[in-house]
C-alpha cells in the first residue's frame, strides 16, 4: 500500500456499492485493481471465491493474475479468485449449465471464418439476393445479437427488405449452429443471457457465488455484458468498475459509451472516483491529449497531469507523398536510435488503416530496420492448420457440420453433396450419416469403394475419440498429424504443423503446472485456443520495431510512437464523418494513439495519397488543426528533410484496381518493361506477360525472377 498514491488507496480501501473509477490513460488502474484484490482478501477478509475479476484481454488477466499472485500471502487463496475475460469465464459457465439450454457441454467455438462459411452455405441453400454481403450479414448478426434483439429489445427497421432478409438468415443461422452445437463469440454472452433470464435458479447459485465483481476497461463493454453484470450484481450491488470514456475506441463491435457515462444513473447511490495522475507519458504529451479530447461533448471532464518531465512538443511532418512520408518515419527511427539508447522495440508505428502498412514496410526494409506487424494473417488461418484444426474439432463434437466438411473436402464431392442433401432432408447429422453408410448405401448411390473409404474415416475419428477420453491434448494433436503427414492426398510435412504442436504443448505444461492440475483435455486446448484468438493480438517483446493500428494498440505503451496518415477522409476515416458521433470516436482513437507514447510523438501526413488507384490530394486531418500550437513543433512545409539527405524515392505509386474487369489487360496496365512493385518483393520490371496477361514473369531486383499471379497478388505501378 506505500507505493499508492492517496487517490488510489482512497478507492482501495472504499469496498461497498457501486463504485466507479475514471483512470486516465497511463494512472495505473491495473495496480489499483490488484492491490484492492489484495486487500479485500487480506484485511478486509472477504472470501476470494466471492470475487469475480473480469478483463477484455488474455494478457491483461495474465498480468492481474501475476501481479495478485506476487502480493497474496497464502497461495490457496489466490487459486479460489475467479479471474479472466469475459469470454473465458461465461464460455466456462456455459460448459457447465449448458443442459439447461438444451446444447451439450463440448460445443465448438466458431471463429469469424467458420462464421462466415456457415453463411454464404445459408446464402445457397436459400437461393437469396447475390448482393447480400457474407460478410455485412455476420456483421449484422452480431449486431443483433450484441443488442439482444429478439430478447428484450425490438429491432428498428431501416431498410425493410434488407432487414428482413437478414433476419431470415439470422434465423437459419441460428439453427445451423444448434444442431452443430457450436456457438460463436457473440454467442457466449448472449446464451449467458439467456440463462439468467429464463433459469432465475441458475442466476441466483451465481449472485450466491459473485458477492463482489471488479470489470476493468468498463468503456468497452456492450448491452449483453453490461445486461449479464447488471443481473449478477442485482442482489448485492457490490460492482466495481474501471475505464476511461476517453478511451472508448470499440463502438465497431458493439461497446456503448452509456454504460460509463450513465453509470450513476444505473446504479443509485454510486460511488465516482478519479485517477488523473499519468505515470506514463511526457508533460506535452499529456497536455496535447488533454486539448484533443477537450473538444468531444460526449465525455465526463477529467483533467489528465503528470509529474514526468516536460519532454518534447509534438512533431507534426507533412510529407509531399506517402513514399515521402514512410522514407521520414524510417529516417527518423534510425536518427533518434543513433542519438539515444533505445532498442528497436521502443518504436511503434500506428496507422489507421491497414492499408498504410505496405509502403511504411518498404521503407523500413530498405534500411534494414528489423519491424513486426501485428493484426496480419496469424498462423491458425493457414490451410494446413485449419485442417488440422477441424479433426481436433471432430474428435470432441462429432455435430460440427463446418468442420467435418473441411475434412470431406478430400473426398468424393458428389457424395458428400448428396450427404448434406439427405442429411437436411431426414434431420440427421452428417457425422451420423456416416457412420451408418451402409444403411444410406442405395440412398446416396454409392459403390463399396466409395463406401469402405468413408467407413475407414470414421474408423480413424472414432478411435482418436476414444483416446481423447484418456489422452491429454498434447498426445492427441501429435497423434493427428502423424495421419494428415502419412496420407497423400494432403502433401503436409511434420514441420507444417510445428508452430501448433509448440502451441498445444505449451498449453497442456501450463495446465499440468496449475496446483489442481488444469484442465488438459483435448476440448480445454480448443475452448482456450478459440478464445485466445479472439481476445488478443499476442504482442511479444522482440528488438524489432511495432507496426500496427491504432486499435490494436490499445493498452500498450512505446518510448517513440509514430502516427501516419493525419489526413481528413483517412484519419478520420471518411465513414465516420456522417455524424457527430463517429467523429468523436474517432477523435478518441486518436487520443488512445497520442497516449501510447512515453517519450515523443511524431505525427505525419502527406499532401498526396494513392488511395484505391487514385491519387488524391489531401487536406490535414481536423486533429491537427484541433491541436494547441504551444504543445507542437511543425515541420515547415516547404522544406523536405529527405531531399536535404538525398534519399532517392519512388516518385507515384498506382495502386491496381482488382475487380471483375480484371481480364482488360488495357484497364490494368501491365505490359512488358513496366517497373512494379510488390509488398513482399520491392521493386521489379516485367519480363513477359503469359496465359493471357494473367500472369507476369517479373524480375526483382532483390528477389530474382518470379511468377506473379495478377488477379491474387495487388502489385503497384511504378512510374
Amino acid at each position: 500500500m506505500n507505493s499508492l498514491n492517496s487517490s488510489q488507496r482512497k478507492i482501495i480501501e472504499t469496498i461497498n456499492g457501486p463504485i466507479l473509477v475514471l483512470a486516465g490513460a497511463g494512472s495505473g488502474k491495473t495496480r489499483v485493481i490488484t492491490h484492492r484484490i489484495v486487500h479485500m482478501i487480506q484485511n478486509i477478509g472477504i472470501s476470494p471465491s466471492n470475487i469475480l475479476a473480469l478483463t477484455f484481454t488474455k494478457k491483461a488477466a495474465k498480468e492481474m493474475k501475476n501481479r495478485i499472485s506476487d502480493m497474496m500471502m497464502n497461495q490457496t487463496d489466490f487459486d479460489q479468485i475467479t479471474l479472466g475475460t469475459f469470454h473465458s469465464i461465461f464460455s466456462n459457465i456455459l460448459r457447465e449449465e449448458s443442459h439447461w439450454l438444451g446444447f451439450k457441454s463440448n460445443y465448438t467455438i466458431y471463429d469469424h471464418k467458420d462464421s462466415e462459411n456457415v453463411i454464404k452455405q445459408i446464402l445457397q441453400d436459400l437461393n437469396l439476393d447475390r448482393s447480400l454481403n457474407y460478410k455485412e450479414i455476420k456483421r449484422k448478426i452480431s449486431e443483433y445479437k450484441n443488442n439482444l434483439y429478439g430478447l428484450f429489445y425490438k429491432k428498428k427497421l431501416i431498410n425493410q427488405k434488407v432487414e428482413e432478409s437478414i433476419t431470415k438468415i439470422y434465423k437459419f443461422y441460428t439453427k445451423r449452429c444448434f444442431q452443430a452445437n457450436a456457438l460463436d463469440f457473440d454467442d457466449i454472452l448472449l446464451h449467458t443471457n439467456y440463462l439468467f433470464f429464463y433459469f432465475p435458479n441458475v442466476l441466483k447459485k451465481y449472485q450466491k457465488k459473485f458477492k463482489y465483481i471488479l470489470i476493468d476497461e468498463y468503456q468497452d463493454t456492450n448491452l449483453s455484458q453490461n445486461t449479464v453484470i447488471k443481473n449478477l450484481v442485482s442482489q448485492h450491488k457490490n460492482l466495481f468498475v474501471v475505464g476511461d470514456d476517453a478511451q472508448s475506441i470499440y463502438g465497431f463491435r458493439g461497446a456503448h459509451l452509456s454504460n460509463i457515462l450513465n453509470f450513476h444513473l444505473d446504479y443509485k447511490n454510486a460511488k465516482i472516483f478519479r485517477l488523473e495522475q499519468n505515470y506514463r507519458s511526457t508533460n506535452y504529451i499529456v497536455q496535447a491529449s488533454n486539448n484533443i479530447i477537450s473538444f468531444n461533448k460526449n465525455q465526463i471532464l477529467k483533467k489528465i497531469w503528470t509529474n514526468n518531465e516536460e519532454g518534447e512538443k509534438i512533431k507534426i511532418y507533412c510529407a509531399s507523398s506517402e513514399e515521402k512520408e514512410a522514407q521520414y518515419i524510417a529516417c527518423s527511427i534510425l536518427s533518434i536510435k543513433r542519438k539515444t539508447n533505445l532498442q528497436f522495440e521502443n518504436f511503434a508505428i500506428l496507422y489507421r488503416a491497414k492499408i498504410q502498412s505496405h509502403i511504411i514496410e518498404y521503407s523500413l526494409k530498405k534500411k534494414n530496420i528489423p519491424y513486426h506487424i501485428y493484426g496480419s494473417i496469424s498462423f491458425e488461418n493457414r490451410k494446413e492448420i485449419r485442417d488440422f484444426l477441424a479433426y481436433l474439432r471432430v474428435i470432441v463434437n462429432p455435430d460440427d457440420e463446418e468442420s467435418l466438411l473441411r475434412i470431406l473436402k478430400k473426398r468424393n464431392q458428389k457424395t458428400v453433396k448428396n450427404i448434406l442433401s439427405l442429411s437436411k432432408k431426414k434431420g440427421i447429422t452428417v457425422y451420423n450419416i456416416i457412420q451408418n453408410i451402409e444403411d444410406y448405401k442405395s440412398l446416396l448411390r454409392i459403390n463399396n469403394k466409395t463406401k469402405n473409404k468413408f467407413i475407414s474415416l470414421i474408423f480413424t475419428i472414432e478411435k482418436l475419440r476414444v483416446n481423447a477420453e484418456q489422452d491429454n491434448a498434447y498426445v492427441i494433436a501429435k497423434n493427428v498429424i502423424n495421419f494428415l503427414t502419412k496420407k497423400n492426398y494432403y502433401n503436409y510435412k511434420n514441420e507444417d504443423f510445428q508452430s501448433i504442436l509448440d502451441y498445444v504443448f505449451q498449453y497442456v505444461k501450463k495446465q499440468k503446472e496449475l496446483k489442481n492440475h488444469g484442465d488438459t483435455s483435448l476440448f480445454g486446448f480448443l475452448q482456450c485456443f478459440y478464445l485466445e484468438i479472439h481476445e488478443d493480438i499476442n504482442h511479444h517483446k522482440e528488438n524489432k520495431v511495432s507496426l500496427m493500428t491504432i486499435h490494436l494498440s490499445k493498452g500498450l505503451e512505446f518510448s517513440i510512437v509514430f502516427i501516419a496518415g493525419l489526413e481528413e477522409n483517412l484519419f478520420p476515416s471518411k465513414s465516420s464523418l456522417s455524424t457527430s458521433f463517429k467523429i468523436e470516436e474517432e477523435r478518441r482513437l486518436f487520443y488512445v494513439a497520442l497516449t501510447r507514447a512515453q517519450k515523443k510523438a511524431v505525427l505525419t501526413y502527406a499532401k498526396h495519397r494513392f488511395i484505391w488507384g487514385k491519387k488524391k490530394e489531401n487536406t490535414p486531418s481536423r486533429f491537427i488543426h484541433e491541436m494547441n500550437r504551444n504543445f507542437i513543433d511543425i515541420e515547415n512545409h516547404h522544406k523536405d528533410i529527405l531531399e536535404k539527405k538525398k534519399i532517392h524515392s519512388l516518385n507515384h505509386f498506382h495502386h491496381v484496381n482488382h475487380n471483375k474487369n480484371y481480364e482488360n489487360s488495357k484497364y490494368l496496365k501491365m505490359k512488358k518493361g513496366i517497373k512494379v512493385f510488390h509488398k513482399n518483393f520491392g521493386l521489379g520490371i516485367i519480363v513477359e506477360l503469359q496465359n493471357q496477361n494473367q500472369i507476369a514473369l517479373i524480375k526483382f531486383q532483390q528477389s530474382g525472377e518470379k511468377r506473379i499471379f495478377l488477379k491474387l497478388d495487388k502489385l503497384v505501378i511504378y512510374s
